[in-house]
């Protein structure tokens, strides 16, 4: 998963970028300087399985995280302005807004960064239809028609200053966009960046903003990036004491990746074995074979069948002999789709 940190010049956009990816750059340089990391993912459920079956190691899903400079905040008002092309790749944005200072309005500037990558996307669009158009009008090719279509259709849309990913494209109408890296059609984790002093607010800052909301489009978390970067530096032990005395239970950044996962639509399976316990990252509804190739391509391609459990009764039952006489793994065909957390072993023959 390719997660940008996009937002408002001064809006925290470091200092969350330090807090997730465990980094310590600079913040408020005005440098812009492009920062990368790649996170692992937090899950419990690999520790306890490492109990039970002594790995060589453990491999954590992780994210690549990119901080990139790119937006002003100035909304429509924000023409010329140069993206960096890297932060056009990424899967999802994470938007930070400035929820903490004195003269902070997060509303404001959630709109005016939303209607700059709708911005963007407008000029993007026009841009390509022209070429389009002209490509057409040369070569008499009419095959470009339908993609011109779409694209007008597209630009019907950001002139009415909405953002793509709300216009109910089809998956035969992504596939041609897949290429122009289209800002307004990524979903967006909102990320109110708030002071320490706001901390016992937090969850009421968040149901007031929970209309931002959209089911696989929009998220929202509430974070304080000075306290999440501060624990970086702290070891575990520390950093329990620290959350137990600020009355957190889990850790800002680890609700920013979940939620991230769920704005993408993404789920874990786990595999257990003496070699290594691992957590593999594929999308919810993916059946058992596609899984499989996850792992390796040859997996898929002479696919049997997976030996499922579930997480918990797999910690729960602690051996794969009290597993199977309890009767708690199944056998599962292709066509099975693959929950959260299932603990399987795929059996193949290529």
């Amino acid at each position: 998963m390719k997660l940008g940190i996009i937002g408002k010049p001064q809006s925290g956009k470091t200092t969350i970028f330090n807090a997730a990816g465990a980094q310590h750059q600079a913040v408020g340089d005005f440098s812009q300087a492009v920062h990368r990391a790649i996170i692992k993912v937090p899950d419990a459920r690999l520790e306890a399985l490492a109990e039970l079956v002594h790995p060589k190691k453990i491999t954590y899903a992780e994210i690549e995280l990119l901080d990139a400079p790119g937006l002003s905040g100035k909304g429509k008002e924000a023409a010329g302005l140069e993206i960096n092309q890297e932060l056009r790749q990424m899967e999802a944005f994470i938007m930070v807004v400035d929820a903490f200072s004195p003269d902070a309005k997060p509303d404001a500037d959630i709109h005016n960064v939303i209607d700059e990558l709708v911005f963007l996307d407008q000029v993007l669009v026009e841009s390509n239809i022209e070429k389009r158009e002209r490509k057409t009008k040369l070569t008499g090719d009419k095959h470009e028609q339908h993609e011109i279509e779409l694209l007008r259709r597209c630009l019907k849309f950001v002139e009415e200053g909405k953002p793509l990913i709300e216009l109910n494209l089809t998956e035969d109408e992504l596939r041609p966009l897949k290429g122009y890296m289209l800002l307004s059609l990524k979903p967006l984790l909102i990320v109110l960046n708030i002071a320490e002093d706001q901390l016992p607010e937090a969850a009421s800052i968040e149901q007031k903003y929970r209309h931002l909301v959209q089911a696989g489009r929009r998220e929202l978390a509430v974070v304080c990036g000075k306290i999440e970067m501060e624990l970086v530096s702290l070891g575990a032990d520390e950093r329990g004491a620290f959350l137990t005395d600020l009355g957190i239970a889990t850790p800002a950044m680890d609700v920013v990746v979940q939620r991230s996962y769920s704005l993408l639509g993404l789920i874990s399976f786990l595999t257990a074995g003496e070699p290594e316990v691992r957590a593999w990252t594929i999308r919810k509804g993916t059946n058992a074979q596609k899984s499989a190739g996850v792992i390796h391509s040859d997996i898929e391609r002479g696919f049997i069948r997976a030996e499922v459990t579930a997480y918990n009764d797999y910690v729960t039952l602690k051996t794969p002999a009290a597993i199977k006489a309890a009767g708690k793994q199944r056998l599962e065909g292709k066509e099975y789709v693959i929950e959260d957390g299932d603990v399987i072993l795929f059996r193949f023959n290529v």
